[in-house]
């Protein structure tokens, strides 16, 4: 296991999910992340929608840009990523 410990560009928005439900979200970018980080494969998505990383739930999540309630915060943070490709 392996670990890639960076600083990221962050986004802290709201959004409305499909079920009407409003959902905030801190997250990195996944064209932000470590190839190694990432499993290489493709969702379609809607148009709007994009694959993030959720850091407060420590997962990929799809963020909906579509929905997207008042401002997107930017910030930054160290994050830790494991890896257990041995890149």
């Amino acid at each position: 296991m392996n670990t890639t410990n960076n600083t990221y560009a962050t986004y802290t928005g709201t959004f409305v999910k499909q079920n009407g439900q409003a959902r905030t979200m801190t997250f990195i970018k996944s064209s932000d992340i470590p190839s190694n980080v990432t499993s290489g494969q493709t969702r379609n998505l809607r148009e709007g929608q994009e694959v993030v990383f959720d850091i407060e739930r420590g997962g990929f999540r799809i963020f909906n840009w579509n929905t997207v309630k008042g401002i997107i915060a930017e910030g930054s943070t160290n994050y830790n990523f494991v890896t257990t490709n041995g890149q």
